[in-house]
């Protein structure tokens, strides 16, 4: 994204979120005086990655389990409304794109060849000499990043098993 879609993207994002928040407290609010007793129905527990490895409650009788459910379908309900939302305006972006980029490239080649006419055979040399150079170093750069983020990711995966452990020695302490 360029310029005013760098700009755009937060704005849309802050205020879907916004409108998100808002839909999911009238909702609340809704199923609450609608429930009978004016207690929210309780929605089934949500999966995913961003609930591996966490423990909904120790034991049936933990009060916090109905809190959990319920922020879970919570979860799920505004995560569902985002994306109705987001997809739509993704698909745009999209169409846009294919619909621009092709023409934007087609003269930004045109641009660089007019340029590239006007220069002496030496300067067209030392240019692409350069781009050579710059190249290499590139690939270089990539390779080390690779590196860096190959070793991160061990690193990452030993603190959760590391911590995932502690975790087993403490579930079975008190029991």
């Amino acid at each position: 994204m360029r310029g005013g879609s760098r700009r755009l993207v937060p704005f849309v994002s802050i205020l879907g979120l916004a409108t998100l928040a808002g839909w999911g407290t009238i909702a609340m609010i809704r199923a609450a005086h609608a429930a009978p007793g004016g207690a929210p129905p309780r929605p089934a527990p949500v999966g995913g990655p961003a609930f591996a490895g966490r423990p909904v409650a120790e034991t049936a009788t933990d009060p916090r389990q109905d809190q959990i459910r319920q922020l879970d379908g919570q979860i799920q309900t505004l995560r569902a409304q985002f994306h109705a939302q987001l997809d739509p305006l993704e698909a745009q972006v999209r169409a846009l794109r294919e619909k621009f980029d092709p023409q934007i490239k087609q003269l930004v080649g045109q641009r660089t060849a007019l340029i590239e006419q006007g220069k002496s055979p030496e300067m067209q040399a030392l240019d692409a000499q350069e781009a050579g150079e710059l190249s290499s170093l590139s690939d270089q750069e990539k390779a080390e990043i690779d590196k860096v983020k190959a070793r991160f990711a061990e690193q990452r995966k030993e603190v959760q098993q590391n911590y995932q452990e502690r975790r087993k020695g403490l579930a079975g302490g008190r029991r």
